[in-house]
């Protein structure tokens, strides 16, 4: 888009409604170019959707540019064991403290009807350019969510050592778990186990911790593992993974892997890669749904019963992670 386009867009703005504007242009137009009051929100346009960069909108208050941060969730996907209205209460704690001591951050909106919980906060800015604003301003909000995403992840991690203990976790050794997957009696055992056996590899990669294992009501498992890892192809990676196991009769197919996805597209922008792990493989409707997503940040990286054997065998989960990352970058 060009300058002069993005202009005109911006001068017939409306004040309930948010311009859209790609990344690129923004630092080619100043606070001038934009109607007091209105908005624009940042992002790409693929096809007729809009793919927002940042959960937010960017304001022009008088003479001044401010970005409004949009954290608005439901809890039918919310899988974290601190519950989304704890979460969102860490975070805005955390803006009330931003405001206490730099005055630059207010919570601007509050709500929760039960089905969603929703919590929006300003962040001021002497910038006038909205590449800078832009920039300012995202980086001030990734401070006050990572402060709350801290303080979650540290409960988490207590209550799943909490639950470990309980469970027997960590009483077997890595074979034993192997032959505890394929024969366990009953569905809940089988998920289990495997949670545990994954959960275990991962952390045998240095600077990868686990601090989250929830076994759902739909048996699907989900493992948050935080990513501190110099290795390569991780270390570009958002500062949190997220892996998924299904001990299944049946291959693991293309639902699985959408549904999946939303988990990743969930995490306010700290995940780009995850890993789903079927037990007995998957179909082959798996590898057209990563052949259609491949343009996007996110990468979902399938792992089979016979990967997880064989990191097992040859006790290097490592190099099993790595050949795998590299087959589905490949494709």
């Amino acid at each position: 888009m060009k300058p002069k386009d993005a202009r005109q867009i911006l001068k017939g703005a409306e004040i309930d409604e948010p311009s859209f504007l790609p990344p690129a242009v923004l630092k080619d137009l100043n606070i001038d170019d934009m109607q007091d009051g209105c908005g624009v929100q940042i992002g790409v346009l693929d096809g007729n959707v809009h793919r927002m960069a940042w959960s937010g909108t960017l304001y022009r208050r008088a003479n001044v540019l401010v970005g409004e941060a949009d954290h608005t969730w439901t809890r039918k996907y919310w899988y974290s064991p601190v519950g989304l209205e704890q979460y969102l209460d860490l975070v805005r704690r955390a803006v009330e403290a931003r405001q206490k001591s730099c005055g630059d951050a207010e919570v601007t909106y509050q709500d929760d009807d039960g089905a969603y919980v929703a919590l929006r906060f300003e962040i001021s800015t002497s910038e006038t350019n909205l590449a800078k604003a832009y920039a300012e301003v995202r980086k001030i909000a990734e401070q006050v969510e990572e402060a709350a995403a801290h303080a979650a992840d540290e409960v988490g991690k207590r209550i799943a050592e909490i639950a470990a203990r309980l469970s027997g976790w960590g009483s077997l050794d890595l074979d034993d778990l192997v032959d505890a997957v394929e024969n366990a009696s009953n569905n809940q055992a089988k998920g289990r186990s495997l949670e545990e056996l994954c959960a275990r590899l991962f952390e045998t990669v240095p600077g990868m911790t686990v601090n989250q294992r929830i076994l759902t009501e739909t048996e699907e498992i989900d493992i948050s593992i935080i990513n501190d890892s110099n290795e390569p192809r991780l270390r570009r990676e958002g500062a949190l993974i997220l892996a998924e196991c299904k001990n299944w009769s049946g291959r693991c197919g293309k639902n699985e892997f959408v549904i999946f996805r939303s988990k990743l597209e969930n995490r306010s922008q700290r995940t780009t890669l995850g890993f789903l792990i079927s037990w007995n493989g998957f179909a082959e409707t798996i590898t057209k749904e990563m052949l259609r997503g491949s343009r996007e940040d996110l990468l979902i990286i399938p792992l089979a019963g016979e990967d997880i054997r064989r990191a097992v065998r040859d006790d290097d989960f490592a190099s099993v992670m790595s050949r795998a990352w590299d087959a589905a970058v490949a494709l």
